[in-house]
């Protein structure tokens, strides 16, 4: 999983950063650092992210869209 997929995640669940931070058990800011690139996602919070978020077809169906979107806003 890299930073992209982190964010849609999260903005496909509807959650603001202080939301999941608080479902993965980090700070705000931990959130807000992978998202840009700054902080990998640590094992720990991969580990968290497979027991909340089990990932099916629909969720890689959105992460396209979602990159699509992404690369070509209009």
């Amino acid at each position: 999983m890299n930073r992209e997929i982190f964010r849609a995640l999260r903005l496909k669940e509807g959650l603001t950063q202080k939301e999941f931070a608080s479902i993965l058990g980090v700070s705000t800011s931990s959130v807000e650092a992978i998202e840009t690139g700054r902080r990998n996602i640590s094992d720990k919070v991969r580990a968290k992210l497979a027991q909340e978020y089990p990932l099916d077809e629909s969720y890689f169906t959105y992460f396209d869209q979602y990159e699509k979107l992404q690369s070509n806003p209009f």
